[in-house]
């Protein structure tokens, strides 16, 4: 103790000094501070809304092209552009010829825009180049929604009145089919020349090159889902191995089940025939035991008095004797 208050008694005496700061009114408020940060958005919630407003950007460009893109139908690699009519018959045309051109240009002009902006597997590159010089000379001109709806008006008003005025009703199922079977046997596919013409145009040769091609891309799409099919099924044997033994057993359960059910039915429909036929049976036996008792009864009555009357003879004979 003593040590110990020589060392305190060798530290400097306290000061109450004390400095008082005032905050400046330009300093941040610590609480305000605090809003500020919790106020930041996450990144997680930032990239979300990122990615749905690119979402919604995709599906409202995705509504201003072709029903083939936005159902991703199966498109031609190549577009026959010669459908349409040389320039220099343009003024000998009539009006539906020149709409009848009209429509056909805006196809092409719509099929080439499709595979740019989405080019069909296996397109080269130098077809790339030639659409956009084709471009460039007819450029796409870009349709709002609202005139896309007043089109989509027009054709369906249009539509109803020819509908009615000829007559049409609705067509059933196997109607369609057989008109769209007609409709694809008029046109054949020509492997030499990698493009479809009509099959009253083609030469025997031509038919027998299609038909092999189609039985060739046939088997190729046979074994293309058999393989799928067979990689299917290995792994749902993998996912539902146990179940499947889990069944198996079960199954031989419920089949020996199924067995002792039916010879027990057997042998209950027996047993019931035979409960019949002893029901008939059982009067007839009981009468017959029945009369048979009373002819024992009877018998024995008989024995029973007849050896009385011995007995009584025995007597008597022997009352005779002693005498």
């Amino acid at each position: 103790k003593h040590s110990l208050r020589e060392r305190l008694s060798s530290l400097p005496t306290p000061k109450n000094d004390y400095e008082i700061v005032v905050p400046e009114e330009n300093e941040i408020d610590p609480a305000e501070s605090t809003n500020e940060i919790s106020s930041v958005e996450d990144q997680a919630d930032v990239d979300a809304r990122v990615i749905a407003e690119k979402e919604i950007a995709r599906k409202q460009e995705l509504e201003k092209r072709s029903q083939v893109v936005q159902r991703t139908l199966p498109r031609p690699t190549e577009v026959n552009t010669k459908i349409l009519r040389p320039l220099s018959d343009k003024p000998n045309l009539t009006e539906l010829q020149n709409a009848e051109e009209m429509i056909k240009h805006e196809m092409i002009t719509m099929l080439l825009y499709d595979s740019t902006k989405d080019p069909v597997p296996g397109q080269s590159e130098n077809k790339m180049d030639q659409l956009q010089t084709y471009f460039k000379s007819n450029p796409y001109e870009e349709i709002s929604k609202e005139e896309l709806n007043k089109a989509k008006l027009l054709l369906s008003n249009e539509m109803r009145v020819v509908k009615d005025g000829m007559g049409h009703g609705d067509l059933a199922l196997d109607v369609y089919s057989q008109v769209w079977e007609e409709c694809l046997a008029q046109v054949l596919f020509l492997p030499s020349q990698n493009r479809y013409t009509r099959a009253n145009l083609a030469s025997k040769k031509d038919r027998f090159e299609s038909a092999e091609k189609r039985l060739e891309q046939n088997r190729r799409h046979m074994a293309k889902e058999a393989k799928r099919c067979g990689k299917i099924e290995k792994k749902l044997k993998i996912l539902t191995g146990g179940y499947q033994a889990r069944a198996q057993a079960l199954i031989k359960q419920l089949q020996d089940t199924f067995e002792q059910i039916e010879q027990n039915t057997l042998a209950l429909s027996t047993f019931k025939f035979l409960a019949e036929q002893e029901a008939v049976a059982i009067p007839r036996r009981l009468e017959s035991l029945q009369e048979d008792v009373r002819r024992q009864m009877e018998r024995e009555k008989k024995l029973q008095q007849k050896y009385a009357n011995l007995q009584e003879n025995l007597k008597e004979l022997s009352k005779d004797e002693t005498k």
